[in-house]
């Protein structure tokens, strides 16, 4: 099962997959950047635009 996001860089859909997600995190908003939340996986980590608790939400959702 794959769960679509929109990538806060390029924002542009990417698809992961909840089985290989380590946690989710958030960066501290500055002046010039908001709020991020942080997806990290067995592979890397991807910057997300969709809010923490939607992308949570989301998650448990899947995951039994």
């Amino acid at each position: 099962m794959l769960l679509y996001f929109t990538d806060a860089n390029t924002q542009k859909s990417v698809a992961i997959n909840p089985e290989h997600i380590v946690c989710i995190f958030t960066t501290v908003p500055t002046e010039n950047e908001p709020e991020t939340t942080i997806v990290n996986m067995v592979n890397g980590n991807i910057a997300i635009k969709d809010d923490y608790l939607d992308v949570v939400g989301r998650l448990n959702g899947e995951l039994k």
